[in-house]
């Protein structure tokens, strides 16, 4: 099967660094996410799409390969997922395939959210554009799942209208230790859009950054790290990195390595969805063990009944999780090898 070209495309703008189109090669060239091409990141491109050639390969460290080889690395999919993804993919606008090419990558890093973003949380837009369709769903969407009231949602909520790849969907922002929005990830709100593109979509061009780091409660002696930031919404010093590569052994990205390191002395759990429920939890967490991290793994009572925290709170009717549940239940080392083994889904 041959992959949808404008998928390829916004795969490897959403992965890679910086991504620029070369009029003249017919080329998309950026910095490579697999070696970051040590301290050149963002300074120079040295990653290729060559779509004549169906394949991306990289100067740098001799990545070459054809493009769903590439997707699988860098994303953590696997084929079928990758197949499933791309069978009824939404064709891009042109000039979002040549998203941002005349910016100079110092500048990528400067918060924009989505193009005229509404904020959900202020009463005078929400009066204005109450007679809104999509944005009266976007409520309707929060208030389900509970993260309107949720103990550890952010400080604001956005939605677009208007702009051409996050349309539609409920924006999430993830602000920085300074208060400042320097990435965000956003969510599908109608179950169609999830048969074009993933659910859950990243800022193009930004680096992946912690979610909530600037809401990290010092009386607290712990940081729990979740993949995605809805679960994080129901726990008091709660974090995301707002997705992991289940075959890679990179974690985190540079700057989420940084913003860690302000928080050297805290005791960091992972918590991740079920493992009794979903395989690539399940895989995910014996990564993260082998790499000597302290892991929360699902009681079975709840970890059979439930996905994830988010559905834990639906059902429970509840806004907020107390630590203690992930504090009693994780583990590392040997232990945590033990526990996982003893999950049969």
């Amino acid at each position: 099967m041959i992959l949808p070209l404008e998928y390829i495309v916004q795969k490897f703008y959403q992965y890679a660094g910086f991504p620029k189109y070369k009029k003249l090669s017919k080329a998309h060239e950026a910095c490579c996410p697999i070696c970051r091409e040590g301290r050149s990141w963002g300074r120079k491109k040295r990653c290729y799409y060559l779509i004549d050639k169906n394949a991306i390969c990289c100067h740098n460290c001799g990545w070459y390969s054809n493009p769903l080889e590439w997707i699988m690395q860098v994303s953590g999919l696997t084929r079928e997922e990758i197949y499933k993804e791309s069978q009824h993919f939404d064709v891009l606008p042109l000039d979002i395939l040549h998203y941002e090419s005349d910016i100079e990558p110092t500048k990528t890093y400067q918060h924009v959210l989505p193009l005229d973003s509404i904020n959900l949380y202020d009463e005078s837009q929400l009066h204005f554009y109450n007679k809104n369709k999509v944005v009266t769903d976007a409520l309707k969407l929060i208030k389900e799942r509970r993260i309107d009231k949720a103990v550890n949602r952010p400080d604001t909520l956005w939605l677009s209208l208007t702009d051409k790849v996050h349309k539609n969907r409920i924006i999430i922002p993830f602000y920085n230790e300074d208060g400042d929005i320097i990435f965000y990830q956003t969510r599908a709100i109608y179950e169609k859009d999830t048969y074009l593109r993933p659910k859950y979509l990243g800022k193009i061009n930004g680096e992946r950054s912690l979610f909530n780091i600037n809401k990290i409660d010092p009386s607290l002696d712990y940081i729990f790290i979740f993949e995605g930031p809805i679960d994080a919404f129901f726990v008091r010093n709660a974090t995301a990195v707002a997705g992991i590569q289940e075959k890679s052994s990179k974690t985190f990205t540079v700057l989420q390595e940084q913003q860690l390191s302000l928080f050297r002395l805290y005791k960091k759990i992972w918590v991740l969805d079920s493992q009794w429920l979903d395989n690539a939890s399940h895989k995910k967490t014996e990564i993260l063990i082998d790499q000597g991290e302290t892991v929360f793994i699902w009681p079975e009572q709840i970890g059979r009944q439930f996905k994830d925290i988010n559905d834990l709170c639906i059902a429970c009717d509840r806004y907020e999780i107390q630590p203690s549940l992930f504090i009693k239940n994780s583990f590392s080392g040997i232990k945590a090898k033990l526990m996982l083994s003893n999950i049969n889904r």
